[in-house]
């Protein structure tokens, strides 16, 4: 009889953390579809706040190809050696930072590829206007 008491407090046990367990999972997704996509401020936001540059998915395939770490503080800093260049009718720039080189449409701020160091020792930069090491 004990056994039988035992069972049938182990399955009462059970069926109650299931439906916990089912409560929880609601909840999680009820949380989930009411998050609201990204505004068009936030969208606007993150923008300015990569100072205005984008890459190209060329540029963005050779960053992960080439295993090159671009931060927030690189991307001011190409923000502001895109201004420099715009201000001196640089079209396209040849932009050297840390041991990376940038080709970048000053005019559009974007970046058009990336190369790593040790490509730059043998590689020949065409259809710049101007360089700008920073």
């Amino acid at each position: 009889m004990s056994n039988e008491i035992n069972n049938f407090r182990l399955n009462d046990s059970i069926i109650r953390q299931a439906e916990r367990l089912n409560q929880a999972n609601k909840a999680k997704a009820l949380e989930r579809s009411e998050k609201p996509e990204k505004s068009f401020q936030e969208i606007l936001d993150q923008k300015l706040k990569n100072n205005g540059i984008t890459f190209s998915k060329h540029a963005n395939l050779r960053t992960i190809e080439r295993n090159i770490e671009v931060t927030q503080k690189d991307l001011e800093r190409l923000g502001d050696a895109c201004e420099k260049v715009r201000e001196k009718g640089i079209r396209d720039a040849l932009i050297v930072m840390n041991d990376s080189a940038f080709i970048v449409n000053a005019p559009n701020r974007t970046v058009i590829t990336v190369v790593d160091k040790e490509e730059m020792k043998s590689n020949i930069f065409t259809n710049i206007d101007g360089a700008l090491f920073i």
